[in-house]
């Protein structure tokens, strides 16, 4: 009598492999969207709880205290400082050392990210109902780069706009005489503002 043979034959083994591979062939659009989604809100976060802690410490150390946005290429940077002369943080004072730095220069959103300070390919609403053109300012604090806020917490009103570059577009907000910051996320959909 002949034993039978117990195993996986080859022709099992690769039917098995073929399928794994399909389902992994669909899964891989969802899983780069979902990374960009994901890279997009953690960025958005960051920004919020970095203009958090700027207002905390102006609170706290009774002075103001503020942030300055830079760009060079595709990358920005940002600088903390600490206000010299009791007006606030700005770029004459910081040239002439009066606005002391108290961190950085430090990059503002990794490049190993799919996100990034700016906004999407097409023409939208900014939150007050404004056109927002692919080429305007994503980043504005008034007419400068520079956040500060004050020792009662006020801050320069402004946005910053964090996106993808492709559908996933988030800002935050700071509203000047509160220094109330809001994290606020565009529904494509709808073509709609939500609070996040």
């Amino acid at each position: 009598m002949f034993k039978r043979q117990t195993g996986i034959t080859l022709i099992e083994t690769v039917v098995v492999l073929t399928i794994i591979g399909l389902i992994a062939l669909c899964a891989v659009p969802s899983f780069a969207a979902y990374r960009r989604q994901s890279s997009v809100l953690a960025a958005a976060h960051e920004m919020r709880s970095l203009l958090r802690e700027i207002r905390s410490r102006a609170i706290a150390h009774g002075g103001y205290s503020g942030v300055k946005f830079v760009k060079s290429a595709n990358n920005w940077t940002y600088t903390l400082y600490d206000d010299g002369n009791g007006n606030g943080i700005s770029n004459a004072d910081i040239t002439k050392g009066i606005d002391k730095r108290y961190f950085g220069p430090a990059v503002a959103v990794p490049s190993f990210r799919t996100a990034s300070i700016s906004l999407l390919p097409i023409a939208i609403r900014d939150p007050d109902g404004a056109k927002l053109l692919p080429a305007d300012p994503a980043l504005q604090f008034g007419n400068s780069t520079i956040c500060s806020f004050s020792p009662q917490g006020g801050g320069t009103p402004g946005t910053i706009y964090i996106s993808d570059g492709i559908s996933n577009l988030y800002c935050v907000r700071v509203f000047g005489a509160t220094g109330r910051l809001r994290m606020l996320r565009y529904n494509s959909g709808n073509q709609k503002w939500e609070e996040r």
